[in-house]
């Protein structure tokens, strides 16, 4: 007897065959119903290439756990079974998602939905909403008939329209060479959502240019090894032979490529005729900028949506900055599916699931309006908390919040929208200027926490999650206020970048102290730059703990920022800080010596507020030429804080040598100069510089 399900199963195959297209199955029934079809499907597919995520892996697939669907990247299945049933992980399942070529399915075992709406989660109504939008195959009943729910059988598409699927990758390959051909310090950046051979063309390039040029060398770098090996596999295609001395590194008439590690690229820098930067947005911008400095010949690739976060947050930022150092920079966006073909039902509907397909432009209306808009007009709007149940009844609403989200901070992912729907402690708030959403917020409850928890916290012997502020502040500070307190943490803030500058964040910030009455202190904690810090502080945050390391994904510092909402909160708030601004300078100029200057200059604390005239007459005499840089140095620390506390300008030597203590050879090599007897020539102008500046004031 034939087995309708299989039957239906194959027929699909054969259509998303034909069509070069990818359709997703949901098997809605019992456990071992669910485990006998898929097994029954995949024994009979022959099909060669298989992968699964989560659950006990079937027979003869390639698998990886919920979370480490990443570990797929770059290879290619036929097949992709995703057993949701104990877990799901919306990352894991997106990048995933992007080893499943065009012709093949996706079989999803979904997660157990509570047959009650009043008991499911946000996030389950909004899987289980977007779950019925694919193909659904079910038991259904107890004797074990079995019926094709919900949706019809695709339809076979006409005969191709002649596309050339590989038209745009063969005008990006040439790109890529015309910057080794072209003039320096024009670099090219191709951006391309999955699916479109990006990491293929780097591949196709390298071997072109290792055929066409005798003694060529590429490095290859990205956020690992695993992630360039599409790169090297196509590169080893298009040579016809080639010496292979691992799996990132071949040779080729005296040329190669290899991969080196971004640290390691940037501690060594090594020789190179062509850079090639893979996944560059998951690298951090401040090590970018330092390569984009030593290599002149570079080419930086990215992919625009993924379980990463998308690479519209590294355009805005990398790409200005890029602009102002490297105008002659080029950029090329691969838009033509090689994995599937255009309009592939799976992909419009993983961008719908996980907000994925809207970017945050205006409307013709709201730019007509953008002219008229000052900073008057920012009282006129509001800013209105949505809720979890609306964003399910409205959610082009989420939409627009998500795409500001997205394109403001490289790591917001599948799963930040996920976390939202599921944790009531985390809350959205947005500014509307009628339907258009022009700034949000993601804020989560924090504190509260039971004086035993936190001795064991103080301690070192816990660390409850989702009280990221409050614990570091007990930990770390030893201050358990903070932690009894109520907070409220600002996980993500965006602004519409059509107005950014008109000081919407600032006001949104304002509007939440005033609208929280049962909280003690907003907080925040963020990868630090000068400009951010600013921000903060122009919304009365103040910073109260730098960490030590630096963050994996922007390569800067963590700042903890918190502002006081009542009289109790004000009183620790200004103990934390004090110690903090006491012990800033030791810290800088020791296990912080490495700060960028902006950073060292922007923390700065402002605690010094006058200077003796004995001190200052001693280091005039070092101006003039008299005594030496030992006697005086401790003294001009009091004149930078001074300075700083009355708004003067220190020159980055200044804050280098004095500030983080470093040595003259340092100093000399940082800031290109000839020789410490210039660098000190230097440095005697900027001391004079400041002293004539106080005088001023």
């Amino acid at each position: 007897m034939t087995n309708p399900i299989n039957t239906f199963l194959h027929t699909l195959s054969n259509i998303a065959l034909h069509n070069d297209h990818r359709y997703g199955v949901v098997f809605d029934g019992d456990f071992d119903w669910q485990n006998s079809a898929v097994f029954t499907f995949l024994q009979d597919s022959h099909t060669p290439s298989i992968f699964q995520i989560g659950g006990t892996p079937f027979e003869g697939v390639i698998h990886a756990p919920v979370k480490k669907g990443q570990q797929l990247l770059g290879r290619e299945c036929q097949v992709l079974v995703c057993d949701f049933r104990e877990q799901f992980d919306a990352n894991g399942f997106s990048a995933a998602l992007g080893s499943l070529v065009g012709g093949g399915l996706l079989l999803v075992l979904p997660p157990k939905f509570d047959a009650s709406e009043d008991n499911e989660s946000f996030g389950q109504r909004w899987l289980k909403r977007h779950f019925d939008k694919l193909i659904s195959v079910s038991q259904h009943n107890e004797a074990g008939d079995v019926v094709q729910a919900t949706h019809a059988l695709p339809q076979m598409q006409s005969a191709p329209n002649g596309l050339d699927k590989f038209e745009q990758q063969n005008t990006a390959v040439e790109l890529v060479k015309k910057v080794v051909s072209g003039h320096r310090k024009r670099p090219l950046i191709l951006t391309a959502d999955r699916g479109r051979g990006k990491s293929s063309t780097l591949g196709i390039a390298a071997a072109q240019l290792l055929v066409e040029r005798h003694g060529f060398n590429i490095i290859v770098t990205a956020p690992s090894v695993k992630s360039v090996e599409p790169v090297f596999s196509h590169a080893s295609q298009g040579l016809e032979s080639c010496e292979v001395v691992n799996a990132a590194h071949i040779r080729h008439q005296g040329g190669s490529l290899r991969f080196v590690a971004a640290d390691e690229l940037l501690k060594s820098k090594p020789d190179c005729d062509l850079l090639l930067v893979d996944e560059a947005a998951a690298i951090p911008i401040p090590m970018l900028k330092s390569m984009v400095d030593i290599y002149h010949r570079m080419v930086f690739s990215t992919t625009v949506h993924g379980y990463e976060g998308s690479g519209r947050g590294f355009g805005i930022k990398f790409e200005s900055w890029l602009s102002e150092h490297r105008p002659g920079w080029k950029g090329f966006k691969l838009e033509q599916p090689i994995r599937w073909n255009n309009n592939d039902p799976l992909e419009a509907w993983l961008f719908d699931c996980f907000l994925l397909g809207n970017d945050a432009s205006l409307s013709e209306s709201a730019v007509a309006e953008l002219d008229g808009f000052s900073a008057e007009a920012i009282n006129q709007l509001n800013l209105v908390e949505l809720s979890k149940a609306e964003c399910l009844a409205n959610p082009e609403q989420l939409q627009q919040c998500f795409s500001l989200l997205v394109d403001a901070h490289y790591q917001t992912s599948p799963n930040d929208l996920m976390q939202f729907l599921n944790n009531p402690a985390i809350h959205l708030y947005a500014a509307w200027q009628k339907d258009e959403c022009l700034g949000c917020m993601l804020v989560t409850e924090e504190g509260g926490l039971d004086c035993e928890l936190i001795a064991q916290i103080q301690l070192g012997k816990r660390r409850p999650q989702g009280h990221l502020a409050p614990v570091l502040l007990a930990n770390q500070l030893g201050c358990t206020q903070a932690a009894t307190s109520r907070c409220l943490r600002i996980m993500r803030i965006a602004v519409s970048t059509r107005h950014q500058g008109l000081g919407i964040g600032r006001w949104m910030l304002a509007q939440l102290s005033q609208q929280t009455s049962q909280t003690d202190y907003l907080a925040t904690s963020f990868g630090a730059t000068s400009e951010l810090i600013s921000f903060w502080r122009g919304s009365e945050f103040e910073a109260v703990h730098i960490g030590h390391q630096r963050d994996q994904a922007s390569g800067c510092h963590s700042v903890l920022m918190v502002k006081a909402l009542n009289s109790n909160s004000q009183g620790w708030i200004n103990q934390v800080q004090n110690h903090f601004e006491r012990s800033y300078c030791f810290l800088v100029s020791g296990s912080l010596v490495s700060l960028e200057t902006d950073m060292v200059r922007a923390l700065l604390p402002k605690s010094v507020h006058t200077v003796s005239e004995f001190e200052t007459q001693l280091v005039r005499n070092y101006v003039n030429g008299g005594n030496s840089y030992d006697a005086i140095s401790f003294s001009v620390l009091n004149l930078i804080l001074l300075s700083n506390d009355r708004n003067i300008g220190i020159s980055d030597l200044l804050i280098a040598k004095v500030v983080q203590q470093k040595e003259w050879g340092t100093c000399v090599e940082q800031f290109n100069l000839v020789g410490r007897k210039r660098a000190e020539i230097q440095f005697r102008k900027d001391v004079d510089a400041l002293l004539a500046n106080l005088q001023c004031k």
